[in-house]
């Protein structure tokens, strides 16, 4: 099973108005809005797992965005996006074999693309890379 969260800034939503979501926050042109964000990353993870019929069936999501006394802007104006898979297999998976002759090699799954800025996509490379 697939799992996956999510934390925006205020959403905004069409027709929709919350009384803590009256800040109009500007946000630059080369950034999607936070209603944008959700729906895009929500779209992917479910759309990951689809295509290995691994259904999205937990997770979490939190929107937030505040101007406090002093004025100053708290918000996730850089979203958190996280997936994962939860699952079990059999003990007599859990080894590698050795290929054989005829076996075939199976791909699944989409694309993988390096994101983040010093998250997923460095997390592995070693300083000065």
């Amino acid at each position: 099973a697939g799992i996956a969260g999510y934390a925006v800034g205020n959403l905004k939503l069409p027709g929709y108005n919350l009384e803590w979501e009256k800040e109009p926050f500007q946000y630059p042109s080369n950034m999607a809005k936070p209603l944008q964000i959700l729906i895009d990353s929500s779209n992917g993870a479910s759309d990951y797992g689809n295509k290995y019929g691994e259904p999205l069936l937990c997770g979490w999501t939190r929107t937030f965005g505040y101007r406090n006394a002093t004025g100053e802007r708290r918000e996730w104006v850089k979203p958190i996006m996280l997936s994962g898979g939860l699952g079990a297999m059999d003990h007599a998976h859990a080894e590698k074999q050795e290929p054989k002759a005829g076996m075939l090699i199976v791909k699944i799954g989409g694309p993988a693309y390096r994101i983040g800025v010093g998250g997923g996509a460095a997390s592995s490379m070693v300083a000065g890379d």
